[in-house]
């Protein structure tokens, strides 16, 4: 008898244990999309992974039953809109008769397909989501023998709520400059605590001094002893290919960054404050319509490490655009390039 009793205890057992590795849950968790441009929420035991800059790739345990692939394509249009995502999937949906499916700032169709690899039929379901200037393409690649499974009848349980949880939080468009197109991308983030404080004596005497800096490298490197953003970025490509010795990176970031601010201050009605956020503390001229921002020093800092050039007059029209757009209708918009 205790024989027996002892048996029965550890079946149950090992059917707890079984069960308890093999649970799953509805739960969902928020996961970058691929390239930045958002996030969307997948099932919380889901492994993922990236496959390169464009796709995400997710998938429950076990044995291969089904996956998702998350693949972003953000593009500007060439009127200028901002819905050139949105717009897409409407054009899809009347094309092909896909019923069309409306959330707010995004819209969705669905179709499916059957294909084969290596042999293993396979269902594939796809989701054509738009939202601002960027179409995220998911797709389900589900083993036909397997589509009882529970994994794959969870999953595609899940998949309206999947949809409904993409956030696209970059804008891409282009602003014109004298018949030129500059493509500007605009982030929307999540408000965060930020202090903002005018400059003190101690920052007057950076500005200064920075700007003293700036003197020399015009009649060094520059042609017009100003410094508009042209003339900005041809001293700094001067500077890049100067050979050693020449100034140090952080002289050229003070020195054309104070420049740059101070430009902005003087043509555009920016003044000059000390911003305090999650990234730490920097130099900023901000305005106060539409609260845009941007950051000189910061800006130069990011160009020297990556090796970027021709850069400020493409802030400069972009910075004047926010601007522009603010006066127009209201809008904040996120205008710090740091």
């Amino acid at each position: 008898m205790k024989t027996i009793t002892v048996v029965l205890i550890l079946l149950i057992g090992i059917g707890i244990v079984f069960w308890w590795s093999n649970r799953t849950s509805d739960s969902l968790e928020e996961v970058s999309l691929p390239g930045e441009v958002g996030t969307v929420s997948i099932p919380a035991d889901f492994t993922s992974e990236y496959e390169d800059d464009s796709t995400l790739l997710a998938y429950p345990r076990g044995p291969e039953c089904i996956s998702l692939r998350f693949t972003s394509i953000s593009f500007t249009t060439n009127d200028g809109s901002e819905n050139g995502g949105i717009e897409y999937v409407r054009c899809k949906s009347r094309e092909e008769n896909l019923p069309l499916w409306e959330y707010p700032e995004k819209v969705a169709v669905s179709c499916e397909e059957e294909s084969m690899e290596n042999g293993t039929p396979l269902l594939m379901k796809y989701w054509d989501v738009g939202s601002k200037n960027t179409l995220l393409i998911v797709s389900a690649t589900i083993i036909r023998d397997l589509q009882s499974d529970r994994r794959v009848r969870r999953t595609l349980k899940l998949m309206p709520e999947i949809i409904r949880s993409v956030m696209i939080t970059k804008t891409h468009r282009t602003v014109e400059d004298d018949g030129k197109r500059v493509e500007a991308t605009v982030q929307t983030l999540e408000p965060s605590p930020q202090k903002i404080e005018l400059f003190s004596d101690v920052e007057e005497k950076w500005r200064n001094d920075s700007l003293v800096a700036a003197k020399r490298l015009f009649l060094k490197y520059g042609t017009a002893n100003s410094n508009t953003p042209d003339e900005l970025d041809a001293i700094f490509s001067a500077w890049m290919h100067h050979p050693e010795p020449k100034e140090s990176s952080d002289e050229i970031a003070n020195a054309l960054g104070a420049a740059f601010g101070e430009y902005l201050v003087l043509q555009n009605g920016f003044r000059w404050v000390v911003v305090t956020d999650e990234y730490g503390t920097e130099y900023a001229v901000r305005n106060d319509i539409g609260e845009t921002m941007a950051f000189p020093r910061a800006s130069v800092q990011k160009r020297i490490e990556n090796g970027t050039e021709e850069f400020f007059r493409n802030i400069y029209v972009i910075a004047c655009d926010q601007l522009n757009r603010a006066k127009e209708n209201g809008q904040q918009p996120n205008g710090a390039d740091r």
